[in-house]
């Protein structure tokens, strides 16, 4: 097969359409979001958003199975007649789980807020069953979406759903109720504003699309034919989201709600660029890398991709390491302060994570689901044993700085496994990161030394937000591999070392 063809296949240019669709919706909706983050930061109290995190740990972990996965096979039939009732059978799979979620409640309730350490939350409990009714509802609309290909739409309501959730919080706030629950409501109010406007949209469009002859019979059928997808979706599914949750969770349950919500915020914020470029590069690689591996250059690919997110990631991460609590202090307020502590014992494996995330396609691609799994229960358990260590030591930033270690450690194989996998060059991505990090620590020395020599926290910032500045104006001007990513080895100018 020629190389250098494979990027001019048909539908490549609607394939990148979609994707600055979605993109763009959520770069606007992270944007609001950061903007509006020191005003609601100083508003509410590291309490109320641990309240909040702790809402979406227990909420979003049911959330994202309580279509028991069934909506991932929405896109895969070729009738439309057939999709839609996979969309039913998963509506019906979200009321079974809404259901079940009440019960859990109802008679577990007092012990899971007890467990973690958060007995005011008792109150709020009603709301993750509607949480988790709206979810689900949203990703089987958002799944039937995806397969009309209304990807604008949902561009359109993701910005939606933070501009509601942002204005109602402020508004809340500058009214004085700034209470866990407000943050809890507003959240909630946002995702049903989206939801209620999509499901009105999708039904006048689609509600032809039932079949006449819709039987549970038929739904039983179907479940039948697509059993695989809960079968082998839900446990990695509930790795990976558990995973990202148990940080907020046990730092409650040992320190305070307090402690959980200085962590949430502050990795929300140290995660939107990582939201914001990997995401989308997950999405634009996981095609780009199924053409490369028939291309037989997928090792290449691998190779520029992670020489590419090292360049992104390099300056900024370490410009963290030296400027988290000067930078939380001077954006939200000195209450934020040890949420800016946690950021710079972070950074370390913020780098890790953000240039081997958008890579875990590669092994989807090559069919390797069995060791992805094995690497999701390793990255669960080590996240587990590393808080659990900390907070029976009583040292919250202990428990953080085991965390980052266990990260490094865990992401870094990760991405070992995948140069191997692919067949990339090991020794050409640490040519690449070498060249980054001969101009990024001279940088990070400059700032060092201007920390130490000036106590405001604004100067070593603002010098820190200028190289930066510069340093990707550079990398724009000089990287003629700017748009790698997207190409992912798929035509004839592709480098590793720029």
């Amino acid at each position: 097969m020629d190389v250098a063809t494979v990027s001019d296949r048909p539908g490549r240019q609607s394939l990148l359409r979609d994707v600055a669709k979605l993109a763009s919706g959520t770069a606007v909706a992270q944007v609001v979001g950061l903007l509006a983050a020191p005003l609601i930061a100083r508003l509410f109290s590291p309490a109320a958003f641990g309240g909040l995190a702790l809402f979406a740990a227990i909420s979003g972990t049911i959330s994202v199975i309580a279509c028991w996965r069934y909506e991932l096979a929405i896109v895969i039939p070729e009738k439309d007649r057939d999709a839609a009732v996979l969309v039913c059978l998963s509506l019906i799979m979200v009321l079974l789980s809404t259901v079940i979620t009440q019960l859990l409640l109802v008679f577990f309730g007092d012990r899971i807020w007890a467990l973690i350490n958060a007995p005011a939350l008792k109150a709020n409990s009603w709301l993750i069953t509607v949480n988790v009714f709206v979810t689900g509802t949203w990703v089987v609309l958002h799944a039937w979406n995806t397969r009309k290909r209304q990807f604008g739409r949902l561009s359109v309501l993701r910005v939606t759903t933070r501009l509601a959730i942002t204005a109602s919080q402020i508004l809340c706030g500058i009214l004085g109720f700034v209470s866990a629950t407000v943050l809890i409501g507003t959240t909630l109010f946002g995702a049903s504003i989206s939801t209620v406007i999509l499901a009105i949209a999708s039904w006048r469009e689609s509600s032809k699309k039932v079949p006449a002859d819709l039987s549970f019979y038929l739904l039983f059928s179907f479940s039948k034919r697509y059993h695989r997808f809960p079968k082998y979706n839900i446990g990695s599914t509930l790795l990976n989201v558990v995973s990202g949750h148990l940080p907020a969770v046990l730092l409650s349950s040992f320190f305070s709600v307090a402690a959980a919500g200085e962590w949430a915020l502050g990795n929300r914020l140290l995660r939107v660029r990582g939201i914001l470029i990997g995401s989308n590069s997950e999405y634009a690689f996981f095609r780009r890398a199924a053409e490369a591996k028939l291309a037989g250059t997928l090792g290449l690919a691998v190779e520029g991709a992670l020489v590419h997110l090292i360049r992104l990631s390099a300056l900024p991460c370490l410009m963290l390491a030296l400027i988290g609590k000067p930078l939380f202090v001077l954006a939200l307020g000195e209450r934020w302060a040890e949420a800016g502590v946690y950021s710079q014992i972070l950074s370390c494996w913020l780098f890790v994570w953000f240039i081997s995330s958008p890579l875990n396609t590669v092994l989807t691609v090559l069919e390797e689901q069995a060791l992805e799994l094995r690497y999701q229960t390793l990255n669960f358990l080590s996240r587990l044993a590393t808080l659990a260590v900390g907070g029976l030591l009583g040292n919250a930033r202990l428990a953080v700085a085991l965390f980052a270690v266990a990260g490094i450690v865990v992401y870094g194989a990760y991405c070992r496994i995948i140069i191997r996998k692919s067949g990339a060059m090991a020794a050409n991505v640490v040519k690449g990161c070498a060249q980054t990090f001969v101009v990024a620590i001279p940088a990070a020395l400059v700032i060092a030394l201007i920390r130490y020599w000036f106590a405001s926290p604004a100067i070593p910032v603002v010098s820190a937000a200028a190289f930066l500045g510069l340093y990707f104006f550079n990398l724009i001007r000089t990287d003629l591999d700017a748009g790698q990513l997207t190409d992912c080895g798929t035509t004839k100018h592709w480098s590793t070392t720029g």
